[in-house]
């Protein structure tokens, strides 16, 4: 037996407290407000109920959430995890787009203190703005070619 085959899975323990009870799949379904088909996809473990369905469980046969989903408990965390809208890229490009705005910021005041004038602020404004656009843009095409959790 392989370690899918031994695991106490969320499925099987709702089996085992529905058996226990004596109920059938129409009846604790009815008592849940799903259907039957999707306490069986749920038993035969094809998908898992949501936190709130699980609650309703746990509430009906008096067991405890924590005893018994705390597998259950830890996939949801580890796929909310993994939809995390930022990832290490993302931070990359957005550290990168910040870098050039300071430069241009930079390009800006250098550029208006070494000339002190009207057109020479101008100038350094216009200089400063493309230096940060282009810079990041660079930046962002570059990471975007490297990355590796593209789906």
């Amino acid at each position: 037996m392989n370690k899918d085959q031994t695991e106490i899975t969320t499925g099987k323990q709702i089996r085992h407290l529905r058996t226990q009870s004596g109920m059938t799949q129409e009846e604790l379904a009815g008592k849940l407000n799903v259907t039957r088909q999707a306490l069986s996809n749920w038993e035969r473990d094809v998908n898992e109920p949501d936190l709130n369905t699980l609650k309703k469980i746990c509430f009906l046969f008096g067991v405890h959430m924590d005893d018994f989903a705390k597998e259950v408990i830890t996939k949801m965390e580890i796929n909310e995890k993994e939809k995390s809208p930022f990832n290490k890229y993302d931070m990359a490009i957005g550290l990168f787009y910040a870098v050039g705005i300071f430069l241009g910021i930079g390009i800006f005041f250098v550029g208006g203190f070494l000339t002190m004038s009207g057109a020479g602020w101008g100038a350094s404004l216009f200089s400063g703005g493309c230096f940060s656009i282009v810079f990041g843009l660079i930046c962002h095409a570059v990471i975007t070619l490297k990355r590796n959790d593209k789906s």
